[in-house]
């Protein structure tokens, strides 16, 4: 994943902003300015500086590429359904958003005849989900223990450490959510698409 240093630089008549190769330069004229007035400058700056950190940061893979980086882990997933249509979601198990989808999955018999499903877990850092992305991942049914907690709401004792397999498994999801810019939960992509 491509980084971008972001420095800025405020002046009393402008505020200076070098994002990656981009700079933008902001002119405030302060002078004489109520501070409501500059504080609401200020805000407008930042939100210029937002829309500037999305656009450089987005990514801009090609189905290829995408393809080529799942295929390695296809097997980490937990599989759900019966269809011809493969589709991978990144999940959290603790996103309220992802726990809405799988459970639309699971209500709708044809969807799951229609798809295939790959689900990986791929932690929101602010639910702090790890441990029990790994509880999961160890334990022995991991499809039914998904089920469990993220459909029928089922409260499961976390575990704090895992076997080097389950750890490796995370870190290998996480490296290709991360190549590929996964951003959100659930993040879909289907088979249908990447061919």
């Amino acid at each position: 994943m491509k980084r971008y240093k972001v420095k800025a630089k405020l002046n009393r008549d402008y505020f200076l902003i070098k994002f990656g190769s981009k700079t933008v330069i902001f002119l405030l004229y302060t002078v004489g300015m109520k501070p409501i007035k500059v504080q609401l400058c200020l805000l407008l700056v930042l939100f210029f500086v937002t829309l500037l950190a999305s656009e450089c940061t987005a990514k801009e893979l090609s189905t290829s590429q995408i393809s080529a980086l799942i295929r390695p882990i296809e097997s980490l997933a937990i599989q759900y359904g019966t269809g011809d249509i493969k589709a991978y979601i990144f999940l959290d198990p603790k996103c309220p958003h992802s726990r809405d989808f799988l459970s639309m999955i699971h209500d709708n018999d044809k969807m799951r005849s229609i798809y295939h499903y790959y689900i990986f877990f791929y932690e929101l850092k602010r639910l702090h989900s790890h441990d029990l992305i790994g509880t999961i991942y160890a334990s022995q049914a991991p499809l039914q223990q998904t089920l469990g907690v993220m459909v029928g709401e089922k409260e499961i004792e976390e575990l704090r450490s895992f076997p080097a397999k389950v750890n490796e498994r995370i870190e290998a999801i996480e490296a290709v959510a991360e190549a590929i810019g996964v951003n959100k939960r659930p993040y879909l992509i289907l088979k249908k698409e990447l061919d």
